[in-house]
């Protein structure tokens, strides 16, 4: 064994250490330095203190929010347009080696992109009016649905 490796795991273990002693330090104080309800006998009454929701305040509502449709609006288009992105800078980094047909792939994928992008804008899948979306499904099968389950019994 060198001396470089023993350097290296000396090292190695110097990090593993002072990596354990943050741990420690982390769950240590957090117990010594808060405040102990199950030792004050006029806070035990307290309904709040065991619930781990907002800090020991009693709850304002539900936990439970559902969010506006156009915000999953917007992470689909987030996650579409960073995959695009993704892909992209991947093609701007090979460029040397994929040449022009390296050029006319990433070409038909970003045309292909636009066309989909512009059918959607079209058909009105961008728009956040509630006009220009379509019925919900749900409404019309439940009817169908309906209309069988009373043929069956009469």
């Amino acid at each position: 064994m060198s001396i470089n490796d023993a350097m290296m795991i000396w090292q190695v273990c110097i990090y593993g250490l002072a990596v354990g002693l943050v741990i420690v330090v982390m769950l240590g104080f957090p117990a010594l330095l808060g405040e102990r309800h199950w030792k004050k006998s006029e806070r035990r009454s307290e309904s709040a203190t065991v619930i781990p929701y907002e800090s020991g305040i009693l709850p304002t509502g539900s936990a439970r929010v559902r969010p506006p449709v156009q915000y999953y609006l917007v992470a689909m288009f987030f996650v579409i347009f960073d995959v695009e992105a993704a892909f992209l800078y991947a093609w701007a980094v090979a460029v040397p080696e994929t040449g022009w047909l390296g050029f006319i792939e990433v070409t038909i994928f970003v045309v292909l992109l636009l066309a989909a992008l512009i059918y959607l804008w079209l058909t009105g899948a961008l728009n956040w009016n509630t006009q220009y979306q379509r019925s919900p499904v749900h409404h019309l099968r439940t009817a169908k649905i309906k209309e069988r389950h009373d043929d069956r019994v009469a």
